[in-house]
């Protein structure tokens, strides 16, 4: 397997390749290094074709050594290192710094092993065996064994556990230690989504018997120097890692800059090297500057805005599809997202998940219905609460537009903006109508499981139904393709007529770096290219 930015001369043996590459190294020029080919026997057109993929190999190849500060939307005192407490982007960057999965997710939202290398289901996938690595070890030097995923994914069982993803992993009966480097995970039902939940964020290994996380040593790319939650996380290059792609950078400074308008002003005078969420109206400034580049990576992440349906005026039925009819969907992507996101339709399994359902239909924009539904709701001209901020880009302009297109109807939105700080501890779960935003997830079971199964931690929308509960589970199971995509869609169809989401785009994760920026990643779960890139980054500074 060829590591990532590796050169691929075809037909050249792997001693003459290396040989011209050094020769590239130290400088030969076009003329030297085709007078050294032609004298081996190679034909001119040959020996030039290799020189120019020589020189561009070595151009590409990482450099190890220097510094990167990465910035995130959003940060405060909630930031963590402790893998299943995590909510946020910049604490999943900080994730994939530190630790290590079982699994690692792929750009094609296919997985890999990391820690495990080999992971084997039994024939109806209620039972799998993970084979882990040798000779990792954490950032203490202890040895990583067997004892570590089993205290690691023991924390997610249970109903005193604290995970936020507990619910991901209620249908795991125990997990058991075969050996210290086999580990088995006993399911009540079938899931062939298991190794797509080990690959979460939270779902990273840590240490056995762990408790303090105020510099919790992993077994990742980096090592932690420094953490001050709401401050800023430093890390530096683990010396030890145990796989030979990466990292290359000396060390990392991430942190939050909240004001999209300093964030951009951040990356353009070069303070810092990498941002999350640049905002639509910046993309052309950003192109247009020669020092910076977009980063934009297709996804299913959407922006909602989530309406509590266990209070009286957000549960209001009649209430929610108005506000649903009053988006103009094709006119927000164009607009507000500048063609950097798709339309929505009021549930989160968008184009990019393999169980999406083109079925259903589009719910357009049509004001004269949306008006009937709102005065069939009663609210009259009693103010109605919308918390909004920039949790990601568009969700300020979005509030916004709802607003303006509301008092057109007589519909009262009394829009509030709030900062980012400490917005999913203070806002997010507790007001009735917030914006949100989430990321896309490896599967539309998980997306579903974390945001719409009754007893779920991130049940936004406080929306519950038996029949969505029994169906997620039972889907997990099934092996015919008809029959699973005809469940899936009728789970994205309860949603869409009875949840209490309004859901008007998917986007793209849209980020922003410096030009000598390299090892860019594209996995669609998160900002900074699915959280991936840290082990990859290198700088040329050339």
């Amino acid at each position: 397997m060829r590591k990532l930015n590796e050169p691929n001369f075809e037909g050249l043996s792997d001693r003459d390749r290396a040989t011209v590459v050094e020769m590239v190294k130290k400088g030969a020029t076009r003329r030297e290094v085709m007078a050294w080919m032609m004298a081996a026997g190679a034909t001119a057109a040959a020996a030039g074709s290799v020189f120019g993929g020589a020189k561009e190999a070595w151009a590409n190849t990482p450099k190890k050594g220097g510094r990167m500060v990465i910035s995130s939307d959003q940060h405060g005192p909630a930031d963590t290192l402790d893998p299943a407490a995590m909510t946020a982007s910049i604490d999943y960057i900080r994730s994939r710094m530190v630790y290590n999965g079982l699994v690692r997710m792929q750009k094609d939202l296919s997985y890999a092993p990391e820690l495990a290398e080999e992971i084997l289901p039994n024939a109806d996938a209620s039972e799998w065996t993970f084979k882990l690595k040798k000779g990792v070890e954490w950032h203490n030097g202890k040895s990583f064994n067997a004892d570590d995923v089993i205290y690691t994914m023991n924390r997610h069982l249970g109903a005193d556990s604290k995970s936020v993803v507990n619910s991901l992993y209620e249908g795991v009966e125990s997990w058991q230690k075969v050996n210290d480097h086999e580990v088995k995970a006993i399911l009540k039902t079938p899931n062939a989504d298991l190794p797509a939940i080990l690959g979460l964020f939270q779902s990273k290994i840590i240490p056995d018997g762990q408790t303090d996380f105020s510099a919790a040593p992993g077994t990742g790319p980096f090592k932690v120097a420094e953490f001050k939650p709401g401050v800023r996380c430093v890390v530096q290059r683990n010396e030890n890692y145990h796989e030979e792609d990466g990292p290359y950078l000396d060390e990392i400074e991430s942190l939050g800059i909240g004001d999209s308008v300093a964030r951009v002003s951040a990356l353009l005078a070069g303070d810092i090297d990498i941002m999350a969420n640049l905002p639509p109206k910046s993309i052309e400034q950003i192109e247009q500057d020669s020092g910076t580049e977009v980063w934009s990576t297709p996804s299913s992440a959407y922006i909602t805005f989530a309406c509590r349906q266990d209070m009286e005026m957000s549960g209001n039925r009649d209430l929610v599809r108005a506000m649903q009819l009053l988006m103009d969907r094709e006119r927000l992507v164009k607009g507000v997202f500048k063609g950097q996101a798709s339309v929505g339709n009021d549930h989160p399994i968008g184009p990019a998940y393999f169980d999406h359902c083109a079925d259903i239909p589009q719910r357009p924009m049509d004001p004269d219905q949306a008006k009937f539904h709102f005065e069939k709701s009663g609210i009259g001209n009693t103010p109605i609460p919308v918390i909004t901020a920039e949790v990601a880009p568009g969700c300020v302009e979005m509030g916004t537009y709802l607003q303006r297109e509301a008092s057109k109807i007589g519909m009262n939105i009394d829009l509030k903006k709030v900062t980012t700080d400490g917005y999913w501890s203070a806002v997010w779960l507790k007001e009735a109508i917030c914006a949100v935003s989430w990321n896309m997830r490896p599967t539309a079971n998980i997306m579903l499981t974390l945001a719409y199964e009754s007893k779920a931690n991130w049940n936004e929308t406080y929306w519950k139904s038996e029949q969505f509960d029994k169906l997620l589970v039972e889907v997990r199971s099934v092996t015919d393709a008809a029959k699973r995509k005809q469940m899936y869609c009728d789970l994205q169809t309860l949603i869409h007529e009875d949840g209490g989401s309004i859901t008007p785009v998917y986007r793209n994760y849209v980020d922003a770096v410096r030009t000598h920026v390299k090892g860019l990643t594209y996995v669609p779960l998160n900002a900074f290219g699915g959280a991936e890139c840290p082990q990859y980054l290198w700088r040329d500074d050339a």
